[in-house]
């Protein structure tokens, strides 16, 4: 059984590589049937983790029925599907948005406070100083409400500019080697595991 999984998986991979030739029925096939398999586990997912318990356990067993008010917010995003009033998804998107930037920042401030204390060093050091030098030439680039067409205040911000090619530069080399090790890992299952062609 486990080797049928292997011979499904290769036979997958290889439709979705399909496309590297051209286009073709054998890979829509595989990405409608990777998309198909997706949208059904987040929907068991999200049957079985968050509605089951939230209104069988809480709003029937607890009486929490304060819980209907998020639940409707979260139902205004349909009316995208309906014409004329798309406005109003909006709505359920501003407050989502909002809540998840105002509850990271009230109770979750380890993902990014480390970076803003990071930011504070002593200049003792050829690095601390280009290292600051740069935090703030990246700040400088982003503030829009100060005119930058010229002098000083323009080459600042593109000393900004280019840090932060650099920067966005480096993450997609490594999300490049991500994708490597993941072509890597394909070629396992077809060569080692469904066609034991290597060890």
């Amino acid at each position: 059984m486990e080797q049928l999984g292997y011979i499904v998986s290769s036979i997958c991979i290889l439709m979705a590589w399909s496309y590297l030739i051209k286009e073709n029925a054998l890979y829509t096939f595989a990405e409608h049937l990777l998309v198909g398999m997706a949208v059904g586990r987040g929907i068991a997912y999200t049957i079985e983790v968050q509605l089951t318990p939230r209104i069988v356990d809480q709003m029937i067993g607890q009486g929490r029925w304060s819980l209907l008010i998020p639940a409707l917010i979260g139902c205004l995003i349909y009316f995208r599907f309906v014409k004329g009033y798309e406005w109003v998804s909006r709505i359920c998107m501003a407050v989502w948005i909002g809540y998840g930037a105002g509850n990271a920042l009230a109770f979750n401030p380890a993902t990014y406070m480390p970076q803003v204390f990071d930011s504070f060093f002593k200049l003792d050091s050829i690095d601390n100083i280009i290292y600051f030098f740069v935090v703030v030439s990246v700040l400088w680039y982003f503030i829009f409400t100060v005119k930058k067409d010229a002098g000083f205040g323009k080459q600042f911000s593109m000393i900004g500019r280019y840090a932060l090619m650099v920067a966005f530069g480096s993450a997609y080399g490594s999300i490049t080697m991500a994708y490597l090790s993941l072509i890597i890992g394909q070629l396992q299952i077809i060569l080692r595991d469904t066609l034991h062609l290597v060890k």
